[in-house]
């Protein structure tokens, strides 16, 4: 189901943590570039999965390590934060191939509401709109994941394949 892309850019474990929310993320790029990206050390950045337009889903970080999706805390608007604790540490990374003004591509919306079921499902998340969230609520800086993606539809979505 998963294209493997083994990105070098993440924290093997996380120290002691569990997954107890997902952050959602708007590339601002295509797939390739991603790639591209998430491959350079440099860059510093991962995630553990990307939703491509056309619904594959690549991942780059297995779930039970740390990828380095959130960045830097700035105004954060999650009242689940915690404090002195590095967000990546508790948190699972998707990010939907796009830009911040497109709103998702159906296969998309679809593939995302499945792949937040399985991850709630593993992890015991729940699908809310406190532990499914956006970006910006970690760096209120950012525009990610934009005002096109509809967070809660997809966290809908997400309910009607669990209840099923």
């Amino acid at each position: 189901m998963f294209q493997l892309i083994k990105s070098l850019n993440y924290w093997k474990g996380r120290r002691g943590y569990k997954p107890e929310a997902i952050v959602i993320h708007i590339t601002d790029g295509d797939r390739k570039s991603v790639i591209n990206w998430f491959l350079t050390p440099a860059s510093q950045v991962s995630a553990h999965y990307l939703i491509c337009k056309d619904g594959d889903i690549i991942k780059f970080v297995e779930e039970k390590d740390t990828a380095w999706h959130c960045g830097i805390i700035k105004n954060p608007k999650w009242d689940l934060l915690k404090n002195k604790v590095n967000p990546n540490y508790y948190t699972i990374g998707i990010e939907f191939e796009g830009f911040n003004h497109e709103q998702l591509t159906f296969q998309q919306l679809v593939i995302g509401a499945w792949l937040l079921f399985k991850i709630s499902a593993s992890w015991g998340i729940a699908l809310d709109s406190e532990h499914v969230i956006p970006h910006n609520w970690v760096n209120g800086s950012k525009a990610c994941p934009g005002l096109r993606v509809n967070l809660s539809y997809l966290i809908r979505l997400a309910k009607i394949l669990k209840n099923n």
